[in-house]
Formats: structure tokens, sequence, C-alpha cells
């Protein structure tokens, strides 16, 4: 299956180290796909990724921070949308 024919899931994902961002939204093909783009735009994950805190499906209603629905990007396609820095990947 070529990634054109898989479906995209948003994912909130928050680490418990207290200088990450509050959270990052990824949109992505999987989970290990998620973990690719937040790692492509720089950011380091803990090492023992069962430590992290997912929500997969989220939707903005989900979100329960006033800030990251002002500051993030677009959720509907592949990318990372909080912190948000461009579109796509």
């Amino acid at each position: 299956m070529s990634d054109s024919d898989q479906l995209l899931t948003a994912y909130w994902i928050v680490t418990a180290r207290p200088h990450d961002p509050l959270g990052y939204g990824v949109t992505a093909y999987s989970l290990d796909d998620a973990f690719q783009i937040i790692r492509g735009f720089g950011y380091e994950l803990p090492e023992d990724l069962n430590n992290l805190k997912i929500t997969e499906g989220v939707r903005v209603d989900d979100l329960e921070h006033d800030y990251i629905r002002m500051h993030m990007g677009p959720i509907v396609v592949r990318g990372l949308w909080y912190p948000f820095r461009k579109i796509g990947v």
C-alpha cells in the first residue's frame, strides 16, 4: 500500500519532561511515522517511548489549552501542527 492509499491519523503526544512543549500535535500515517515527523523537525523524544501519553484520533475540541488551538497549524494534512512550523513535512 502506498502512502497515498493510507489514512491519516491525528496524534497528541505529551512527554513528562518539563522543558518540552505542552505536547506534540502531529498528523501521520502511523505512530512510527508521527515520531519520524517530530524528530525530523529537530525535536528529541525520550528513549523510552512507553512513558509518552499518546492520544490517537485527537480532534481540535479535545485539546485542553486555548493557547494550542490559537497557535496550531492545520490538523488535516500530514505534518507537525503543534508546535507549528510549516504546512506538510
